[in-house]
C-alpha cells in the first residue's frame, strides 16, 4: 500500500469523523450543506468516508495470485503460551466479574454514568496489554469491545451523550479497514500459537 493513500485515507476518515461529530453537537442551522434538496449536512462525511475506505482498501494489482503463494503453514500451540494465557483470562474474567458485582451492589449510588462501561473497557484492554507485553498475540474481539466501551464510557461521561450503536459500527468499520495492517503484524490470533 502506498504511504500517500495511507495517509489520505486516515486523512479523509478523521475528516468523516469531524464532520459526524459537527452534525452531532452543534444546531443544525450552523451547518449548512445544500445539494439542491435543501439541508443535507450528512453527505459530506458520507463522502469522506467513502473515499477514505477506498484509499485505505488493498489492491492486488501487482501481487500474485493465491495459486502462485506458498500455503500458509499449520500454527504451533506452545504449552507454556497456552497456561500463561488461561491464567491471565481467569485473573481478568475474576476482575470483571467483581466489577459487574459492584455495579449490582452500588446500582443506587451516584456514580458518574459511563464509570462502568470504562471499567469494563480498561479491563479488556488491560487484558490485551498483558498478552501483548508477554509476548501473546491479543484478542481480536475483546480489543474490539474493550475499545468500543472505554469510547462509549467516556462519551457518556464528558459530554454526556450516549452514542450506543453508531459506536458500534463506527469501530467495526475501523477495525475491518485496520484488519489488513493487524493481519501484517500477526497482533491478534489465538495467544497459544506463535
Amino acid at each position: 500500500m502506498k504511504k500517500l493513500n495511507l495517509f489520505l485515507g486516515i486523512l479523509s476518515l478523521l475528516a468523516a469523523l469531524g464532520l459526524v461529530y459537527a452534525n452531532l453537537t452543534l444546531p443544525p442551522e450552523s451547518i449548512w450543506f445544500d445539494i439542491g434538496y435543501g439541508n443535507m449536512p450528512w453527505v459530506p462525511p458520507v463522502i469522506f468516508a467513502i473515499i477514505g475506505i477506498i484509499l485505505l482498501a488493498p489492491s492486488n494489482k501487482g501481487e500474485p495470485q493465491m495459486s502462485e503463494q506458498t500455503p500458509n503453514p499449520t500454527p504451533v500451540i506452545d504449552p507454556e503460551k497456552a497456561v500463561l494465557n488461561k491464567r491471565l483470562e481467569t485473573a481478568f474474567w475474576g476482575l470483571f466479574l467483581i466489577m459487574l458485582g459492584g455495579q449490582w451492589l452500588l446500582r443506587d449510588a451516584n456514580i458518574p454514568k459511563g464509570t462502568w462501561d470504562i471499567g469494563v473497557g480498561l479491563i479488556f484492554l488491560g487484558l490485551n496489554a498483558a498478552r501483548y507485553f508477554n509476548g501473546l498475540r491479543m484478542s481480536g474481539f475483546t480489543t474490539f469491545l474493550g475499545t468500543l466501551s472505554l469510547v462509549g464510557g467516556l462519551a457518556q461521561m464528558i459530554f454526556k451523550f450516549d452514542l450506543g450503536g453508531a459506536l458500534l459500527l463506527i469501530v467495526l468499520g475501523a477495525y475491518l479497514i485496520l484488519k489488513p495492517w493487524f493481519d501484517e503484524r500477526k497482533l491478534f490470533g489465538k495467544a497459544e500459537e506463535n
